[in-house]
């Protein structure tokens, strides 16, 4: 399954060297990256950082916000103009060339299951609800707000704004407790509402969850060996699969 992961890839890759768009972005003075992960993406921003070196032949500066259970009304948090804001990572922002933005919908509405679909000793106890679009708005107003924040801060300076959806686990578990059909299409809802904000502002979407689970989403990333021991998180060969994904997706400047 990896291998047909890493063809899916080599692909978009193709797709994006034949793409016209915004001039690049010069690299001659190092480029700031600004990373947004839960625990899924801890490790990657540094790793990627070492292959747009070797993609682009620039310095990068990495600022990694990869932190677990990370959500995205957390992130909004730390960059809005407001008193809980972060300074420092607002400047960040302001001086960065690249910024992903992902966070999880673990504190954006209380009708979302996604996260009982993480917890597989909560199966014994209770199925997930198959999440609608409608559970999701909350999670779209935040992700919209960031996306808002992110490009004031920037000034309409060109930026290489990419968004992340997650990856899917534990679906062997799903299929042992039978909640596979709730657990995949809350999680198909929540990586379409990430697509739909980023879509709106023009920012492209790297796919984590086609790149682990396939196009279809019913791949088991456990048995392609790209999940760690822990039955959750990447191992080196599931962080290598993201760096590769990201890289495929180019480095364009968002036009906007």
């Amino acid at each position: 399954m990896m291998r047909r992961a890493l063809m899916i890839v080599g692909a978009a890759a193709i797709l994006v060297g034949c793409s016209s768009g915004p001039e690049p972005l010069p690299t001659d003075e190092p480029w700031d990256l600004v990373w947004f992960s839960d625990s899924g993406g801890i490790g990657v921003a540094d790793l990627w950082a070492q292959r747009i070196t070797e993609d682009v032949g620039v310095e990068v500066v990495v600022h990694d916000y990869a932190v677990g259970g990370l959500g995205a009304g957390q992130v909004l948090a730390w960059i809005d103009d407001t008193p809980t804001a972060l300074p420092v990572l607002r400047q960040e922002i302001a001086d960065a060339e690249i910024v992903v933005v992902y966070g999880n919908p673990g504190d954006a509405s209380d009708t979302l299951d996604v996260g009982l679909c993480l917890d597989v000793s909560q199966y014994h106890h209770a199925a997930p609800t198959a999440s609608t679009e409608a559970d999701f708005a909350p999670y779209r107003q935040i992700l919209d707000s960031i996306y808002q924040v992110v490009f004031d801060l920037r000034e309409d300076k060109q930026t290489i704004v990419r968004a992340t959806d997650m990856y899917a686990p534990t679906i062997s578990a799903w299929r042992e407790f039978g909640v596979d059909t709730e657990c995949t299409a809350a999680w198909e809802t929540w990586s379409d509402s990430i697509r739909q904000v980023a879509d709106a502002w023009g920012v492209p979407t790297v796919s984590l969850y086609d790149a682990y689970n396939g196009a279809d989403h019913t791949a088991d990333p456990r048995q392609a060996g790209v999940i760690g021991p822990d039955g959750a998180h990447p191992n080196d060969a599931g962080r290598a699969l993201i760096v590769e994904t990201l890289a495929a997706a180019g480095y364009e400047p968002v036009d906007r």
